[in-house]
């Protein structure tokens, strides 16, 4: 009988190119077969339409009552309202979810001896936790936009060139929100921990900053994801103090820039620390 051989170290290279959608194909099963993936979208686009019908409704009626109203009332602003306090923290959640959950079960022992390259495991899983969130961001925009300008409609509606655009920013802007959080639930290792730091880093720490009434602390706060989000998806209309400036590339650097600082500081922990 011949002897049997390892495989060739050139067939194993040539099979090394096809590591990320093997990966990213399994990270993605894990979280659609998790309830709480789709209770967090479903929550996320719920809250969204019921924001938007309310708000739009209290609108509709101001201006019945009031048409030179009107001129102050603009559909991507409430818009941008639904997604800064609802819509991002579903988000939030589900990339908590996807960064920390195996954590809790030691399913993450399982999935480092099915591929041992760690980065692989944060790479892959980034990248599906940050297209769900695109996805769900751009999904819940369009839906409360659409909802207000049908509700409001008239001079105050966005045109859908407009909404569009808003949506996508928001998109953009939810997938940077889910790898700063993935890299962050890598680090801590906790759902909960997650959950705190993610809600710090998007709503208290800002609002903290700015109860100061020092102006550069006002401006600190523009450089923390949630309101450097919030500029960016409103297109400078927050209708709140949120940055120094609405300039797109300097807020998406910012986004960037946390979301890369969390993916190093979480990737060094998953490199440097047992299961």
């Amino acid at each position: 009988m011949t002897p049997a051989t390892s495989e060739p170290a050139g067939q194993r290279a040539r099979g090394e190119p096809g590591w990320l959608a093997r990966t990213v194909a399994s990270e993605w099963t894990k979280l659609r077969s998790v309830r709480s993936t789709w209770w967090c979208a479903a929550v996320g686009a719920g809250a969204m339409l019921v924001f938007a019908g309310l708000m739009g409704y209290t609108k509709q009626s101001a201006i019945a009552e009031d048409p030179a109203s009107a001129a102050g009332v603009s559909v991507t602003q409430l818009a941008s309202h639904g997604i800064f306090y609802l819509v991002q923290f579903a988000v939030l959640a589900l990339a908590a979810l996807a960064g920390a959950g195996e954590y809790a079960n030691r399913g993450i022992v399982v999935t480092l001896q099915t591929t041992p390259r760690r980065g692989r495991v944060l790479a892959a899983r980034t990248l599906v936790a940050a297209a769900v969130a695109f996805a769900l961001g751009t999904l819940a925009s369009a839906l409360g936009l659409a909802t207000l300008g049908a509700l409001i409609g008239g001079p105050t509606g966005a045109g859908v060139g407009e909404s569009l655009s808003m949506a996508v920013r928001a998109g953009v802007c939810m997938a940077l929100f889910a790898v700063t959080v993935v890299g962050i639930g890598t680090a801590l290792r906790s759902v909960a921990g997650t959950i705190t730091a993610g809600f710090a880093l998007l709503l208290v720490g800002p609002l903290i900053l700015q109860l100061s009434g020092v102006l550069w602390l006002d401006d600190l706060a523009a450089h923390l994801p949630g309101y450097a989000g919030l500029e960016f998806y409103s297109g400078g209309d927050a209708g709140l103090y949120t940055a120094a400036h609405d300039s797109a590339p300097v807020l998406l650097s910012s986004l960037a820039g946390w979301a890369l600082a969390a993916q190093l500081v979480g990737y060094a922990e998953l490199q440097g620390r047992d299961v």
